[in-house]
């Protein structure tokens, strides 16, 4: 909880800072300017070693389909789809494996589907707002060919009109009818054509009946009516083709019988039209329901029976996408264990036949690796963001440990992609910007939760995606990049850190390089100087900021100044304060590092090739997400190579 207490003992006024102090844009600063500037002691860096390496656990599964020989599962957190042949439960071919968006290439996506009829995929690469479709030859696929899935085309684009998403969610086809139903997040069903091997797909028409509030999976009925997962509604909306809702399926929120607890995800009909069955996600458990029928549409539905979790391997940890199959079989994807659970089910019950995969992340090791923290012992905490968890170790990467688990907003030790972490001077707590909780969660240095702060919102207070943390070194305070409120918060911990109270905040929406300085459009790193400057990574606006402690004037970086070319910062993730008061950017656009003094004066520019970092498998560039010194160690995590390096600056 938050606590908003009025008292003198704030440090600043409770009031918004970001139209009350004097702007000034630095980006016009010519070449030579500030070349008074004491210069950097720190030299550019150069390789030392991988500290952790990848450390990904069997499978990150979120949506499942299938055709007769092959469960096609969505494998999130490895940026890939594989082909489990159903046969041996074994892993026949893939397609994907490394984070991107080109052709062939997978964010995050969370769903999938498979035309049977024309053997073509269709993959939900939510946040690329598109759809993918692949051709599969399953003869390919049995010699394990990487030319099994074959790339044909994507449809999609992000923003807000016909035929973009802001977010795709979900997707089904009806190859029946010849159609894709496509689910946008903003709360729009799209219906688009099938795509052939001549003519990609192309945008008809989309509906929401009475509103969808946070749309998730979607999946067509043998008999062509369309379900869809209206998540925060807590309910199933049932469509005809055209899109008019003929009623919702599900009991609301809750724990009992046809209810769910939290957001429900997955969806998918038995193939004679008469059982549905959704993932309670929350509930770590599947509803199942009866449908009724006109012989033409659905009518209406009767709560069946629900499929709770099993002990062992049969343990539902992270239910999302389903799917049924022809000869009564449901395969469920467990994203958090790992598992794809396959089972056979009846109009009355359903009983576990396998556990597929289920094999956690190493330790050491890292997926999508985040923030970095030095602890004064000298341990390095790392944000470990695929494997929701924080990982800690020496400085020679022995004696590794974590803490955290996927969880549930407010549940004690749950790390809901976390995005970074700060240490507490003096009592060695770590602070953790929770982004999916939104909120701060705060640990013991050994892992044990301590305090949750902050809910989703936009009052004084309130988080929407926090990113960014770090404390002020000249008074205590903890200040919070509140991304998706484009906006940074300042708290005063109480002793113990059993509380937090909301002191100030600075900024506000602004898009684009040349918004006016202290305006933000997705703020992702901060770090404070030992003077109280606050630097800020501005991300989506490709620039950096600072703000004075003194005048509580802000001042803008597009670029570095000084001799030699001058590029651009293109999505920077990272900015840390150097030991020799430098500013260190990680320039992840642009697969460098960059050092700059406080006036902007270049130092220098690092690449893998100019420190010497080694190829990753299938990359020789690098892609710098946080940095951290401890002297003159420089460690850096390299996010989509899934690497934590040691660097020298000797």
């Amino acid at each position: 909880m938050v606590v908003r207490d009025k008292g003198a003992r704030m440090r600043l006024s409770k009031v918004s800072m970001a139209a009350a102090v004097p702007l000034v844009v630095a980006a016009a600063v010519l070449p030579g300017a500030g070349a008074s500037a004491a210069p950097a002691v720190l030299a550019a860096p150069s390789y030392v070693s991988t500290l952790v390496g990848p450390g990904q656990a069997s499978m990150y599964p979120v949506d499942v389909t299938q055709d007769s020989s092959y469960y096609f599962v969505l494998d999130a957190g490895r940026y890939r789809v594989v082909a489990v042949s159903r046969s041996t439960g074994a892993t026949a071919c893939q397609i994907g494996g490394l984070q991107g968006s080109g052709p062939g290439q997978f964010g995050d996506a969370r769903a999938l589907d498979y035309d049977a009829t024309h053997n073509e995929l269709y993959v939900a690469d939510t946040p690329n707002n598109r759809v993918e479709v692949f051709s599969f030859s399953a003869s390919l696929c049995a010699s394990n060919s990487s030319s099994a899935f074959t790339f044909l085309s994507q449809f999609g684009a992000k923003g807000s009109g016909p035929g973009q998403f802001n977010q795709a969610y979900g997707v089904a086809v009806d190859p029946v009818d010849g159609w894709a139903y496509a689910v946008n997040g903003a709360g729009w069903v799209q219906k688009w054509t099938l795509t052939t091997a001549t003519k990609p797909s192309t945008y008809l028409s989309q509906f929401n009946g009475a509103g969808l509030n946070q749309p998730r999976q979607v999946t067509v009925a043998p008999n062509h009516d369309v379900l869809v997962m209206n998540a925060r509604d807590h309910e199933c909306d049932v469509f005809n083709s055209a899109g008019s809702l003929l009623f919702t399926v599900g009991n609301g929120e809750g724990t009992g019988p046809g209810q769910f607890s939290d957001d429900p995800r997955g969806v998918s009909v038995s193939e004679n039209g008469n059982l549905v069955f959704i993932t309670d996600s929350g509930g770590k458990r599947i509803e199942v329901f009866n449908l009724q029928s006109n012989g033409t549409n659905y009518t209406g539905w009767t709560f069946a029976y629900t499929i709770a979790s099993g002990t062992g391997a049969s343990q539902f940890v992270g239910p999302r996408g389903l799917t049924t199959t022809s000869d009564n079989h449901l395969l469920l994807t467990d994203e958090w264990g790992f598992s794809l659970h396959e089972l056979s089910f009846t109009p009355t019950g359903a009983t576990v036949t396998r556990n597929l995969f289920g094999t956690a992340p190493p330790l050491p090791g890292v997926n999508s690796p985040r923030g970095l923290q030095i602890a004064t012992n000298g341990q390095i905490y790392m944000v470990d963001y695929w494997n929701q968890r924080i990982e800690y170790m020496n400085a020679n990467g022995s004696g590794a440990s974590s803490f955290g688990f996927r969880g549930n907003p407010s549940q004690k030790g749950a790390i809901n992609f976390a995005w970074s972490a700060a240490i507490q001077p003096g009592t060695g707590d770590v602070f953790v910007a929770n982004r999916e909780s939104n909120q701060v969660e705060v640990f013991s240095p050994t892992g044990t939760s301590v305090l949750i702060f902050g809910k989703n919102g936009t009052a004084n207070g309130d988080f929407s995606f926090p990113q960014g943390i770090a404390f002020d070194p000249t008074n205590g305070t903890l200040l919070v990049d509140d991304s998706g409120n484009d906006r940074v918060e300042r708290f005063t911990m109480s002793s113990g850190d059993t509380s937090a109270t909301w002191d100030a905040t600075y900024g506000s929406k602004g898009m684009g390089k040349t918004a006016p300085a202290g305006e933000f459009n997705n703020p992702t790193g901060i770090a404070v100087a030992p003077n109280g400057t606050i630097w800020v990574a501005d991300t989506v606006n490709n620039r950096i900021q600072s703000r004075s402690t003194t005048s509580g004037t802000w001042t803008v970086f597009t670029t570095t100044t000084g001799s030699g070319e001058q590029i651009g910062f293109k999505v920077p993730w990272g900015v840390t304060v150097a030991p020799d008061g430098s500013i260190w950017v990680a320039d992840t656009g642009n697969n460098r590092i960059v050092s700059m003094s406080t006036t902007g004066v270049d130092n220098f520019n690092a690449t893998a090739a100019s420190m010497g970092i080694p190829a990753a498998p299938k990359d020789s560039l690098i892609y710098p997400f946080a940095i951290a010194f401890s002297g003159d160690t420089v460690y850096l995590s390299d996010i989509w190579n899934n690497r934590v390096l040691t660097l020298s600056t000797h």
